[in-house]
């Protein structure tokens, strides 16, 4: 995980993918294993910020955001956490200086998730909490993939390094048994994964077509359009689920630890 794969994508991230993943992010950070009130937080993956209004109202009184893409940071940078650009397996950070850390669909970007989880553990004090989260392997929607195929039909391809992680990364760590196990490897204690639909509130075609359509993957494609063709490459998308719309609920895969005494 070194090359920023999410450069010019933070526009449609912050609008559209983030319908989905701050939901989840606020889940995730319901799960935590210890209070955080008056702690000092790393957000890992930090994006766009899905997980700092969950962090704030959990009473956090510091967050530090770490991402590997400076676009996704910069993103309304003037009214956000301070942040560094850094990756996961290699954080900038010296051991034991931070009460939490959150990573929020980055393990699914790893071949190495165990070296990613090892890494978070260590910039946490002992006894720290270590939270996380990726997609489940069992996580489908007919829809979402109706959208891809429309996409297609409309030139688009997926870039080399999208079917790349979902080919070698992505199921790695798809149930909770593998997650589980890679947070034992990783040194951490008290570990809880598991896997289960969470309703994101997404029930209309058109939430679902931005949310898509906000992700990296879809970024370059949608920005060589002009703007009458990207518009009417929605309504094509949105029209092609209208029918079939149904509330949009992804599995996801949870996970809730500690660092080691």
């Amino acid at each position: 995980m070194s090359s920023d794969h999410y450069r010019g994508a933070a526009v449609g991230w912050a609008t559209g993918a983030t319908l989905v993943y701050a939901p989840i992010a606020a889940r995730l950070v319901d799960r935590r294993p210890l209070p955080l009130t008056g702690a000092t937080v790393l957000d890992v993956g930090a994006g766009t910020g899905v997980c700092e209004t969950p962090l704030r109202a959990a009473g956090v009184a510091t967050i530090v955001g770490v991402d590997l893409s400076y676009d996704m940071l910069a993103w309304n940078g003037a009214c956000r956490p301070p942040a560094v650009v850094a990756d996961i397996m290699q954080l900038s950070f010296r051991s034991e200086c931070f009460d939490a850390a959150v990573a929020s669909f980055v393990l699914n970007h790893l071949t190495d998730p165990v070296g990613g989880l090892r890494e978070l553990s260590r910039v946490v004090r002992p006894r720290g909490a270590v939270l996380a989260t990726v997609f489940a392997s069992t996580s489908s929607s007919a829809n979402r993939d109706t959208i891809d195929e429309i996409a297609q039909a409309h030139g688009w391809s997926a870039p080399s390094w999208y079917t790349d992680l979902k080919a070698n990364a992505i199921p790695l760590l798809g149930t909770a048994a593998p997650m589980s196990a890679a947070a034992a490897d990783a040194g951490l204690v008290d570990i809880e994964a598991d896997e289960g639909e969470v309703d994101v509130g997404i029930t209309d075609p058109s939430a679902l077509v931005d949310y898509r359509f906000g992700q990296a993957q879809f970024s370059g494609w949608l920005a060589s359009l002009s703007p009458r063709a990207r518009a009417d490459f929605r309504c094509a998308a949105k029209d092609a689920i209208a029918d079939t719309m149904e509330p949009y609920r992804p599995r996801v895969v949870f996970l809730s630890a500690r660092a080691a005494p």
